[in-house]
């Protein structure tokens, strides 16, 4: 079990990695490839689509053949992309290869939560999740500062190359240490395809997920535009206030298991939510307070989007997987697909619309608190996820 989980902790880490060590560099990389705001957008779309592209098709492989030939695939497949867009010579080519960039971090984070229900208990999954997102948190708080040093050595196209190291690390590392860990094959394969949507709960969690994921990344995808456009942060100033924030979603997370032990899943869950709305009424005070206090209040808002993403995130993906009992590789594809294509049509939508950055931040905010309301208005026939409450 060591080894999986030791794998697990680094195949996760492709996906954050490609979200955001290059984020530091996107002046650079929009100055060298003639690229406007809309198609930086773009980029970040694309990689989020690529990840949701490959994913189904990734778990249903998954639960044919194993979990191993889908994880090398997926490594390799980013270590590529990655090559590729270090050489990029203008803005499709970059393009291309972000969303192939998605493609393999897609099939290694599905892979990462598959392989962690396999192998854990109910009660361990949702414990062990938020530490595997406080392992995501880990790049959020480097990948600025890190991204930076690389930038000035070696350019924006530096920061791919590390990219394709990372990669060919877990291809490495997968190869030598993960062991397979698909169910039988005719257990796996009893059943319908996508009987696991029926499971209690499933339908719930999976829209609390895909709205907190979506919370996150706004704010990532937003931050660059945010701090270093609106609040006039320099890249090192840029590089300092996400290191420090993400710092704060990573003590989060890995404090989330011993709140679940004392609170349970339930009350965790509906604090994550109070954070995120608290995150949404400090935004919209830094609108109306004026610049004396709008950076303090900004940092605070994407602090706490932070704070209620990493409490609720574990909880809703675990309680949702312990849900299934087969065909866990397809669900986790289903949630995969589910969070990343909401995310990006999302972001896509609203900057197509012209929404500014902080506005596309406030909204996604809004829609997470509402949708969890709208659950605990529901009657407990409609399928709400029964927590247990230690």
């Amino acid at each position: 079990m060591r080894r999986s989980l030791f794998c697990c902790f680094l195949m996760i880490l492709l996906y954050p990695v490609g979200v955001d060590l290059y984020l530091v560099a996107l002046p650079d990389i929009a100055a060298a490839l003639g690229a406007g705001e809309a198609q930086l957008h773009a980029a970040f779309s694309l990689y989020l689509l690529g990840m949701a592209s490959t994913v189904l098709a990734g778990g249903a492989l998954a639960d044919r053949i194993g979990r191993k030939p889908v994880v090398l695939g997926g490594a390799l497949a980013f270590c590529m992309a990655s090559l590729a867009a270090a050489a990029a010579g203008g803005v499709p080519a970059l393009l291309a290869a972000r969303a192939a960039q998605g493609v393999g971090a897609g099939a290694l984070y599905i892979m990462t939560f598959t392989v962690l229900r396999d192998v854990l208990s109910r009660q361990r999954l949702a414990s062990v999740l938020s530490v595997v997102n406080g392992a995501i948190c880990v790049v959020p708080a480097l990948a600025p500062a890190l991204g930076y040093l690389i930038q000035s050595s070696l350019g924006w196209r530096g920061i791919f190359a590390a990219m394709a190291g990372l990669g060919g690390l877990v291809l490495l590392a997968a190869g030598g240490l993960l062991r397979e860990t698909r169910p039988a094959a005719a257990s796996e394969g009893e059943g319908a395809p996508l009987a696991f949507l029926a499971a209690p709960g499933f339908a719930r969690m999976c829209a609390l997920s895909s709205a907190g994921v979506t919370c996150i990344l706004a704010y990532v995808g937003a931050s660059p535009m945010i701090l270093m456009g609106r609040l006039g942060f320099s890249a090192e100033n840029y590089a300092l206030a996400m290191t420090a924030l993400a710092l704060t979603s990573m003590a989060a997370s890995f404090l989330n298991p011993w709140w679940i032990a004392r609170l349970g899943s339930g009350r965790v869950l509906g604090l994550a939510h109070f954070a995120l709305g608290a995150a949404a009424a400090s935004l919209f005070a830094a609108e109306g307070l004026g610049p004396a206090f709008a950076p303090a209040l900004v940092l605070a808002g994407l602090a706490l989007v932070g704070v209620g993403f990493s409490a609720g995130f574990g909880v809703a993906m675990g309680e949702a997987l312990a849900a299934c009992r087969r065909r866990i590789a397809l669900a986790s594809a289903f949630l995969c697909v589910t969070q990343i294509a909401s995310s990006a049509l999302y972001i896509w939508t609203l900057g197509w619309l012209g929404a500014p950055p902080l506005a596309m931040l406030r909204y996604a905010l809004i829609g997470a608190v509402l949708l969890y309301l709208a659950g605990l208005a529901a009657p407990r026939a409609s399928g709400r996820c029964a927590m247990e409450e230690r």
